[in-house]
C-alpha cells in the first residue's frame, strides 16, 4: 500500500512539473512590467513641410546638432552629410568595395553607426560582414573633404543583430546562439565576452527550431550619460530598459498583455505583427516608432498609420505624436524646434513644428 502511494506521488508530481513547463511564459521581459493604458498627451499632427535634397537613395538618417546625416545606397556616397542651415551639401562619404575602409554592404547611420563627441564629432560604424568596428572622424573628414577612419578592432563576430558603443573600450553586442534559437547578449571588452544576470534574463527567450529568429531581434541603443540601455524588439508590443549592473531593469507594454513568443510561431508569417520600426535617444527621453500592424498588410497597402511614443528612462509614458502619414524613420532638430521624418517606401521626408512638444518633454 505504501509503495502504491510513493508511485502515485510521483506520478502527481511528473504530471504537475510538465503542466508547470507548458504554461510558462517566453516573452523576453524582466519580471517588473509596466502597463501603458494610455498616454498623458496625445497630439496629432498635419501641418508639415516636404524637404526636398539632393541626396540619392536615402534609406534612413540621424540629426546631430546643425547636420542631417543619411544613410544612401549610393556607391559614391553611402553617407551624405547635410547642413540644417541651409541644405548644403557638405560632403559623401564611405564607398562599396574591398578596400580596407570600404564596405561589402551599406552601413546604416540609425542602427549600425554610434555617435560619440570627444575632441570632435564621430562615428563608430558596425561592418557587419567583415566583422569589424569603425572610427569615423566626422568633423575632420568634412573639414578636410576627405575620409578620416580608422579600425578600432577587426577581431568581433560578422552580422551581429547588435552592436552598441558603451564607450571606447566596451560594447554590447548580441548573436545568434550556435543552433540559431537565442539571441544572445553580451559585454566585449578587450577581446573578452561577458555575461550577467540582467543579460541573461532577456538570452533565455528562445524559438524553436527552424522558427523565424527575427522573432527576437530588436533595436538596441544605450544612453551615453545615465547608462541606461534601451531595447526595442521588432515584433513584439514591450520595450525593455536596464543598466548593465543590474539595478534598474523594467519591461514597459504598449498593451494590456505581453506577447508571448511561443503563441507568435503558431501563426504565419503575414499574421504576425511588425509592432517597432524606430527608436531614438535623447538626454530625458526617448522616442519610438510604433507600426503595430500585420506584416502581410505592412508590405502591401499599410493600412495603420504610426505613432511615436515618447517615455521618460524610467518607462514613464510621456507623450504619443499620432502622425497622418506613413514614415519608416524620425529624429528632432532640438535647435530648431523641428522632427523630421522620412518614409523609405515613398521616399518622403518632411518637417514638422514641433516647438510646444518639445517644451512639455523638457
Amino acid at each position: 500500500m505504501r509503495k502504491k502511494n510513493i508511485h502515485l506521488m510521483i506520478l502527481v508530481f511528473a504530471i504537475l512539473t510538465v503542466g508547470c513547463k507548458e504554461s510558462i511564459t517566453n516573452n523576453m521581459a524582466f519580471k517588473q512590467v509596466d502597463f501603458v493604458k494610455k498616454f498623458p498627451k496625445s497630439v496629432t499632427l498635419k501641418e508639415r513641410t516636404f524637404v526636398d535634397i539632393d541626396v540619392i537613395g536615402i534609406r534612413n538618417f540621424a540629426i546631430h546638432d546643425s547636420l542631417l546625416i543619411f544613410s544612401t545606397i549610393d556607391d559614391d556616397g553611402l553617407w551624405s552629410f547635410v547642413s540644417l542651415n541651409d541644405y548644403s551639401i557638405l560632403g559623401n562619404f564611405l564607398t562599396i568595395g574591398e578596400g580596407p575602409f570600404q564596405f561589402l554592404q551599406p552601413p546604416s547611420i540609425a542602427t549600425k553607426g554610434t555617435l560619440h563627441t570627444y575632441d570632435s564629432l564621430y562615428a563608430y560604424i558596425y561592418d557587419s560582414q567583415r566583422g569589424r568596428l569603425l572610427k569615423m572622424n566626422i568633423d575632420k573628414s568634412i573639414n578636410d573633404k576627405a575620409l578620416s577612419i580608422s579600425i578600432v578592432t577587426d577581431s568581433i563576430p560578422p552580422f551581429l543583430f547588435n552592436s552598441v558603443v558603451i564607450d571606447s573600450s566596451q560594447y554590447l553586442f548580441k548573436e545568434a546562439s550556435p543552433d540559431l534559437t537565442q539571441q544572445l547578449r553580451y559585454l566585449y571588452h578587450r577581446n573578452e565576452k561577458k555575461t550577467s544576470e540582467v543579460l541573461n534574463v532577456l538570452n533565455s527567450a528562445k524559438i524553436e527550431m527552424n522558427e523565424d529568429i527575427n522573432i527576437l531581434s530588436t533595436i538596441t541603443k544605450a544612453h551615453n550619460k545615465n547608462g541606461k540601455i534601451v531595447e526595442m524588439p521588432i515584433g513584439l508590443n514591450h520595450l525593455n530598459i536596464y543598466s548593465l549592473d543590474g539595478i534598474f531593469k523594467k519591461t514597459v507594454s504598449v498593451e494590456s498583455k505581453l506577447n508571448d513568443i511561443n503563441k507568435i510561431q503558431q501563426k504565419s508569417l503575414g499574421d504576425r505583427l511588425y509592432t517597432f520600426a524606430d527608436l531614438r535617444l535623447f538626454d530625458n527621453y526617448f522616442g519610438t516608432l510604433h507600426i503595430n500592424e500585420k506584416e502581410s498588410i505592412y508590405q502591401t497597402n499599410r493600412e495603420k498609420k504610426p505613432r511615436i511614443l515618447f517615455f521618460d528612462y524610467d518607462g514613464k509614458p510621456l507623450i504619443e505624436i499620432n502622425l497622418e502619414h506613413h514614415i519608416t524613420s524620425f529624429d528632432f532638430d532640438l535647435n530648431r524646434g523641428e522632427m523630421y521624418t522620412f518614409d523609405v517606401h515613398s521616399d518622403e521626408l518632411y518637417k514638422y513644428d514641433i516647438r510646444q512638444i518639445l517644451q512639455e518633454l523638457r
